[in-house]
């Protein structure tokens, strides 16, 4: 682009993006450790999906996430501060609720959580981490 030249942009439709920035604001987030978690997310189309969370603080914690769909539950120990989010395995197909019980209302820290699509080739170890798997 020369000196005077403005920068061409595309309309903007529904089909050049917007959806899916909508759709990343429903996967992705933060929350005041204070607070907790408390979110209900959809798994939608065919393909797997991973729940990844991380906690950041400024002491050592140990916070339990608990995942539910429908009738089923499954508890984590979450180790705050480790340098990279733990991965919960989910297939597609209908919601699941996260939960994570603040440990004080005075908790100091974030839980950053995203739920992200993956290919099934690579879903590591168990296929559906709320149901669980046999060993």
């Amino acid at each position: 682009m020369t000196a005077g030249q403005t920068a061409r942009r595309a309309p903007v439709t529904a089909d050049t993006g917007w959806s899916a920035l909508r759709r990343s604001d429903e996967d992705s987030g933060t929350a005041a450790l204070g607070e907790g978690l408390d979110r209900t997310l959809t798994t939608r189309g065919a393909k797997p999906y991973t729940f990844d969370v991380a906690y950041q603080t400024p002491a050592p914690h140990t916070l339990t996430l608990i995942l539910v769909r429908g009738e089923t539950a499954s508890e984590w120990e979450v180790e705050c501060g480790d340098r990279e989010a733990e991965q919960f395995n989910l297939p597609a197909g209908g919601s699941f609720s996260a939960r994570i019980a603040p440990p004080n209302r005075d908790a100091d820290g974030l839980v950053l959580w995203r739920l992200s699509t993956v290919a099934p080739e690579d879903v590591q170890d168990c296929e559906d981490d709320i149901t669980g798997c046999e060993s």
